[in-house]
């Protein structure tokens, strides 16, 4: 069965990547012109990548998702709202510090740039934004409020710290709220959403098990555009 599931995801994973795997091929004989024993490197990375991907997303159907489901209801069925929050809030944090979209952001942003950050200022900013606003996140799905409610402050918030911050530190804070979004924390955080909705009951309480990452994805924003008016604007 296990092994059903696995050729399954393999073929589809290979599907999704082959656009662009053709694409890098055509580039390769009429335009880059790698030589071709260098360009083999390339297709042991890309085999690499189809197999990373397939063992990821089987691994994540068959633990990330269940447990986080397990996690988020068996809290709600013990009523410990604040423990519930406190864990949103440290799983958010590790998971972002095991991101790693989030380190290959942030390393990118302190080798190619020349502004005098720190890759770990970095990355921890990020995580504790993102562990914040998981908590809020997780609040709305338990109290059922509207998610503008969080969204629309939230990025109100991002938008006057973005007047206020250094131009050149703007995009890069932008860009690391977009990759937290990453393998790492998607899978777990929503289905611990979903977990907490389903034990609440009821179609609109399911729906707003929904939008955690929306919600999270706003922290880091905030966070680094903080972080960057204490440091004095970078």
């Amino acid at each position: 069965m296990y092994l059903e599931d696995l050729k399954r995801e393999f073929k589809a994973t290979l599907r999704s990547l082959s656009p662009a795997i053709i694409l890098i091929l055509i580039f390769q004989v009429f335009l880059i012109k790698m030589p071709w024993m260098e360009f083999l490197q390339v297709g042991m990375g890309l085999l690499s990548t189809i197999l990373g991907f397939t063992l990821f997303v089987q691994g994540a159907k068959r633990g990330l998702l269940p447990l986080g489901e397990n996690m988020g209801s068996s809290f709600i069925e013990k009523r410990a709202f604040i423990m519930i929050m406190l864990f949103g809030f440290l799983l958010g944090l590790t998971l972002t510090l095991a991101e790693p979209d989030v380190r290959l952001v942030a390393f990118q942003i302190t080798q190619i740039t020349l502004l005098n950050i720190s890759q770990n200022e970095l990355i921890y900013a990020t995580a504790l934004g993102l562990g914040f606003f998981t908590t809020l996140a997780i609040l709305r799905s338990m109290v059922d409020f509207p998610i503008i409610y969080i969204l629309i402050p939230g990025y109100g918030a991002a938008i006057v710290l973005s007047l206020l911050t250094a131009d050149e530190f703007i995009a890069k804070a932008y860009d690391l709220g977009a990759v937290t979004t990453g393998p790492m924390t998607v899978p777990f955080l929503i289905a611990i959403g979903v977990g907490i909705a389903s034990v609440l009951g009821g179609r609109d309480r399911l729906e707003s098990g929904f939008g955690i990452m929306a919600i999270g994805s706003i922290g880091p924003i905030v966070a680094i555009l903080l972080w960057s008016l204490i440091r004095g604007g970078i």
